[in-house]
């Protein structure tokens, strides 16, 4: 047992060692993906390996990379050093026990395929089971196993539970008819774990709010009928429908009773219509009273707890609620007309009014752009008559807005410069469900290393070119060389001499059956057309491969779209989200505004050098 454990332990200390040098590599290369580090810290040797990595990418980057890049979008979030533990568990190198746990299972579950084809896709995806599992089941599909399978499923009694069919989830039926899933032990905890996560935590969720569901409408519709026979129903002002007491409020001006339905629809109606002037009011940030009155003039407001408890009621409730609340905020601080920093993905903002000490920064003439300096300078007698008409219309036309003096004006715009001039260029964002880094230049989210203004279409020419790549990807289950077929026939050979096929990724060499040219199709057929004799693979058409490619494409950009905000498709770039670029142009023109146009494209500060401290 001695020499077991410390064979244990030291296989350990090895792997931790692998995924701490991985950790630094992703730290050096940020835009390497961790699929070419494996490779290399397998292949060097063990003492100097991470040096000699290092110095094998920095002189022959494109060699070893062969355009294995992080798309984009996968470079959004924060870019500060990260540690193993931030590294996702998908990009480490795992456990023999689990990688001989994955193995066993998917055998088990695609006992169609053969076993060299899941020691493929098991290499191309890092023996990940979550990642490997979809594709085997789309390798599985092109069968003639499966389309008989499916052909005959037609005509066959559908189960009494109609759920998602899983090999290591057993479904158990309660007694009120239900049906529980439950985990099937596979014999590794970190497999168990992750179809913990993966597959039953999903549907726990979703058995759960389906409960939730039901006992809800059963609650409502009790309480429906116990008010009626009890004679407690109230009647909504706005509808004139009777409901119980737990489902009404009342405004703050005269005790209107509204019920829930009716301010859930106003908030849709405000949200996703075109009520928000009319159902909002926008100096208290609450729902106006919708009570049908005499006058049909109601001043008061429904309060925010009532607000928020009859969306929460809605299905998606939290996430309505959600996007009222930072829509109020984000016009709120329009009409606050405080210069802020935004978040490129979300309506996260931060106000960049910081308080700055008097005499700290000295001021100049901007020359990093002499001609556009000039253009502002020589538009100074125009900018000065703008700003004074201004301040004189305001007091002639008595005004409740009083317009501040122009040495206030041109001082709230030098610590604006100021603070612009000082700010960081990569921007936080705080926000929980988003986190993301972006650049206070351009406005675009932040990677390393990171270029201001680079071209969207480039951008997204990037990221599916790399999801194309990436459809196509072969990994040698036997060295873990990835590779890509160019031209040939689809019978390949590695280097290691290993021998696969490239459209099932079955082996062929002897230690694999030893098929070779066998396991292709051999019958007489039209070059562009499919045997009829036989489900072999074709020698030289990959299958679906343009599809695949395609749809990898399509993919890709969809998801780099919602990273942007943008719409369309189709290789046009599209416009942003028209409300939200609404929002932001609110308020932009004002007086101040066009004083702080002027003075940040003439002038420029710097901070001044701290004077010496002398003793006396």
């Amino acid at each position: 047992m001695t020499n077991v454990d410390d064979q244990n332990a030291g296989y350990d200390r090895h792997l931790a060692a692998l995924n701490a040098e991985l950790a630094i590599l992703t730290n050096i290369f940020p835009d390497v993906l961790s699929e070419v580090f494996r490779e290399m810290l397998v292949r060097f040797d063990s003492e100097s390996r991470l040096e000699a990595v290092v110095n094998h990418l920095l002189k022959n980057e494109e060699l070893w990379v062969k355009g294995r890049w992080r798309t984009p979008v996968d470079r959004t979030k924060n870019s500060d050093p990260i540690d193993v533990t931030q590294i996702p568990e998908a990009d480490c190198f795992r456990r023999n026990s689990y990688m001989w746990a994955v193995k066993a299972a998917l055998l088990q579950e695609f006992k169609t395929l053969s076993k060299s084809t899941v020691n493929a896709v098991l290499a191309e995806q890092n023996h990940s089971y979550s990642l490997a599992r979809p594709v085997l089941q789309n390798i599985a599909t092109k069968g003639w196993r499966h389309s008989i399978g499916k052909f005959l499923s037609r005509w066959s009694r559908k189960s009494d539970n109609n759920t998602e069919k899983h090999a290591f989830i057993r479904w158990t039926k309660t007694t009120d008819g239900s049906w529980l899933p439950s985990l099937k032990a596979t014999g590794d905890p970190e497999l168990d774990d992750e179809l913990h996560k993966t597959v039953l935590a999903p549907l726990y969720a979703q058995h759960k709010a389906q409960q939730e569901a039901n006992d809800w409408e059963i609650a409502v519709q009790t309480n429906q009928e116990e008010a009626e026979s009890a004679d407690a129903l109230f009647e909504c002002g706005c509808c004139f429908s009777s409901t119980t007491f737990e489902r009404i409020t009342t405004c703050t001006a005269s005790t209107h009773i509204i019920c829930f339905d009716c301010l859930s629809s106003a908030v849709n109606e405000a949200l996703f219509g075109q009520g928000w002037d009319r159902s909002v009011h926008h100096d208290r940030g609450l729902l106006r009273c919708m009570a049908l009155t005499a006058n049909d003039n109601c001043e008061g407001c429904i309060p925010q707890d009532a607000t928020r408890h009859a969306i929460y009621q809605r299905k998606k409730g939290d996430q309505i609620f959600s996007v009222l609340e930072s829509r109020l905020a984000q016009e709120a601080l329009v009409r606050a007309q405080v210069p802020l920093v935004r978040c490129s993905v979300c309506s996260y903002a931060e106000a960049t009014d910081l308080y700055l000490p008097p005499g700290s920064f000295q001021y100049g003439f901007n020359t990093r752009r002499p001609f556009r300096t000039l253009f502002y300078v020589l538009l100074s007698p125009c900018f000065l008559l703008f700003t004074i008409s201004c301040m004189l219309l305001s007091h002639v036309t008595h005004n409740s807005v009083r317009l501040p003096s122009l040495r206030i004006l041109f001082q709230t715009a030098l610590t604006r410069l100021a603070n612009i001039e000082q700010f960081p260029t990569q921007f936080q964002c705080r926000s929980p469900s988003c986190s993301t880094l972006s650049c206070t230049t351009c406005s675009k989210p932040w990677r390393d290393p990171h270029t201001c203004f680079e071209s969207e279409a480039l951008e997204l020419r990037i990221t599916v070119e790399a999801a194309r790549t990436a459809a196509l990807k072969r990994t040698c289950p036997s060295c873990g060389l990835g590779f890509i077929k160019d031209s040939g026939c689809n019978k390949l050979t590695c280097i290691c001499g290993y021998v696969m096929c490239y459209v099932c990724r079955q082996g062929l060499g002897p230690g694999e059956g030893g098929e070779g040219y066998q396991h292709f199709c051999q019958h007489f057929r039209y070059p562009t057309g499919r045997c009829r004799q036989c489900e072999k693979c074709d020698l030289y058409r990959a299958e679906d491969e343009d599809a695949l490619v395609k749809a990898a494409g399509v993919e890709a950009e969809r998801e780099w779209r919602e990273k942007q905000g943008l719409e369309g498709g189709g290789g046009k770039l599209g416009k942003r989200n028209a409300v939200s670029k609404k929002e932001k142009g609110k308020g932009k023109w004002t007086v101040q505004a066009v004083v702080d146009w002027w003075v940040q494209g003439v002038l420029t500060c710097t901070l001044r050098p701290a004077r010496p401290v002398t003793d006396r």
